[in-house]
């Protein structure tokens, strides 16, 4: 799926896509090498380069349905370790959610999970590749740096002539006193209510900003705000939306909030049960 989902999503012109398969060490266990030694491991590794082939193979046919011609490489070792390690010569590093046998819509398999917490640059969580109907994808934008280059990677990188589009910025107020725990007329609640008002002021002024960036590749840009806890708000905004694609940013900030809460990023990479890129700036 994720291959199929990177094919429909990413633009062709001027691409070369390598697929990448990490295979396990050669590990038998000790009784088969005391019994046969080097016989036994010969015919594991055959083994083991029969279904490599055969996997690379079918991984060069799905791409080729799409229209695709894709380079064919293998490595041996940890999966995450490789990837990650091969990841900083690419644009894009395109990873399935899960492995071949876990069938839930959403969370995150292993190495799904390290390449989004530790993968550099750009990492799409393929799954559900978009179907015939015009393809949605969802954008939320805080004006940050990972933000900005979010927005860069996605005209950069993906087919947008005929995407609906929808950039959404989320007005975090939890902070700000409860309505029904304040009288209308108490000071506080009254200056809160204007401060919220001005958050929303700037909400519309960057989104409006953010939309021109998108006139020049796109038309059909369109623009929400919504309240609450970010990360929730922009998950609920998908799966109500019905998006193919969620672009988020992602500092890479490793601070203490971010080890106890989790990052926003990597909420919505967990739980989408759409496609999702997360761009990655250096802290």
């Amino acid at each position: 799926m994720a291959m199929r989902a990177a094919g429909r999503l990413l633009t062709r012109t001027d691409r070369e896509m390598h697929v990448l398969h990490v295979a396990p060490e050669p590990r038998l266990p000790k009784s088969d090498l005391a019994k046969s030694g080097k016989l036994a491991k010969q015919t594991y590794q055959h083994r083991l380069a029969v279904e490599t082939r055969r996997i690379l193979q079918e991984a060069k046919k799905i791409l080729a349905e799409e229209g695709i011609d894709a380079l064919t490489l293998c490595h041996t070792g940890s999966p995450a370790r490789v990837i990650i390690r091969e990841s900083d010569d690419y644009d894009i590093t395109i990873i399935g959610a899960k492995g071949r046998d876990a069938y839930a819509e959403v969370g995150l398999g292993p190495v799904a999970s390290r390449m989004v917490e530790h993968g550099a640059g750009c990492v799409l969580v393929g799954r559900e590749p978009p179907s015939d109907k015009q393809v949605r994808i969802l954008v939320p934008v805080d004006g940050s740096a990972g933000s900005e280059q979010a927005l860069d990677a996605l005209t950069a990188y993906f087919d947008l002539e005929s995407a609906e589009i929808t950039l959404l910025h989320v007005v975090e107020k939890l902070w700000l006193p409860a309505e029904e725990e304040e009288e209308a007329s108490d000071p506080e609640s009254i200056q809160s209510s204007q401060f919220l008002l001005e958050l929303k002021r700037e909400a519309e002024q960057l989104l409006s900003a953010t939309r021109v960036r998108f006139l020049q590749h796109h038309s059909g840009v369109t623009t929400s705000i919504r309240e609450g806890v970010p990360a929730n708000e922009i998950l609920s905004e998908a799966d109500q939306g019905d998006y193919d694609l969620v672009v988020v940013g992602a500092t890479g900030a490793t601070d203490m909030k971010h080890r106890i809460l989790g990052s926003v990023s990597s909420k919505i990479a967990r739980n989408a049960t759409c496609s999702v890129l997360i761009v990655r700036v250096p802290e």
